[in-house]
């Protein structure tokens, strides 16, 4: 018999973790029939033939798989006061406030310790501004943190949000001197999604790097560093998948410079377009693709917005513009290449009726 899940409708972003935290748990547990995520306004539904104790025994093995990379790499941090800390998502990972970086792993350790008995665990925790950016009041970091982070959420919803950041939710973590940055990409879809969607979205996350090269600067902006990913990302198979459905990223920053953290730069593109354009240039010339927008990238940011823009919001003048600035700093793309932009730019400008 089919199952429905529902998320619990606080935040679009958080819904969409703990959707992903459910299709996750749901899949291992050996669904044998479809298992399919609907959007529902703000919150989600997820549909599979697994019954509820099931479903958290499932849960209780995902987070011991997640709790056992967290100590396979943990380190203790002499300037955290001993902290066991880890590169995981939900350690030291993704997180700039380092008051979560000891505290998201027991939580989740508690959580782990009821599932596995076969029950959902009691109480609520804290929200961290990595799961849901409107958590917390964060102002321009020379203001330095303002406020709390009051918002609580039940440990049963947090364990499976952190489940879908883990495995669903790509990000990317630069540094330099003593400021980081890690850009958030949530793909959210706009329609029902099947598993093959879904297991797609897992390529993704797989693929993306993190950084920590100062020459790099590109990567403070997080258009750029989303380019840059999916230019050197080998998930042909995730992309050729996911540009056949209806998507939306939405993409957020967190930033930390010294002791005071933001978050910045929320918004939501349409990935499949930036998407499609990849996969359309390098089809026509992979290596010419990747080697232009590669230096455009290092070299002439400004260009990189502009193609990124060109794409995104259909603008041929963009392209042009991008172009100009490649020409007058000696990066230009081979006449194919060119020319294939330019196709996909026009053909996806609307054209008026006659």
């Amino acid at each position: 018999m089919t199952e429905r899940y529902n998320t619990p409708n606080i935040d679009p972003i958080f819904d969409l973790y703990v959707a992903y935290g459910y299709v996750e748990s749901l899949v291992r547990a050996g669904a044998k029939e479809e298992v399919i995520l609907e959007p529902r306004g703000a919150s989600y539904s997820i549909y599979a033939d697994i019954p509820e104790e099931k479903l958290y025994l499932s849960l209780a093995d995902v987070l011991e798989e997640m709790l056992a990379l967290h100590r396979a790499l943990a380190r203790h941090s002499p300037r955290e006061g001993g902290k066991l800390t880890s590169d995981a998502d939900f350690s030291a990972g993704a997180n700039i406030n380092n008051v979560y970086w000891d505290s998201i792993p027991r939580n989740l350790e508690k959580a782990r310790e009821s599932l596995k008995r076969g029950k959902p665990p009691k109480g609520s925790v804290t929200m961290p501004i990595t799961l849901m950016p409107s958590a917390g009041k964060y102002l321009l970091r020379h203001f330095g943190t303002q406020g709390g982070n009051p918002i609580k959420v039940a440990l049963f919803h947090y364990a499976l949000a952190w489940v879908g950041f883990h495995y669903y939710a790509p990000y990317l973590k630069y540094t330099k001197g003593d400021t980081t940055w890690v850009h958030v990409y949530q793909v959210a879809p706009a329609e029902e999604v099947d598993r093959v969607s879904l297991l797609a979205l897992k390529d993704l996350k797989m693929h993306l790097p993190h950084y920590y090269e100062e020459r790099m600067d590109f990567l403070a902006n997080r258009r750029l560093a989303l380019l840059y990913h999916l230019l050197h990302s080998e998930s042909l198979g995730a992309l050729e998948v996911l540009t056949e459905k209806e998507f939306t990223i939405r993409s957020y920053t967190l930033e930390k410079a010294g002791n005071n953290q933001a978050v910045r730069s929320f918004g939501e593109e349409e990935v499949g377009k930036l998407m499609d354009f990849l996969w359309h240039l390098k089809k026509e010339d992979f290596y010419h693709a990747v080697r232009f927008l590669d230096s455009l990238l290092r070299n002439i940011p400004e260009g990189a917005l502009a193609i990124v823009d060109a794409v995104l919001n259909e603008r041929l003048e963009s392209f042009y513009y991008a172009l100009k600035l490649a020409k007058r700093s000696k990066v230009m793309p081979s006449p194919r290449l060119v020319s294939a932009m330019e196709g996909f730019i026009n053909e996806a400008q609307p054209h008026p009726a006659f």
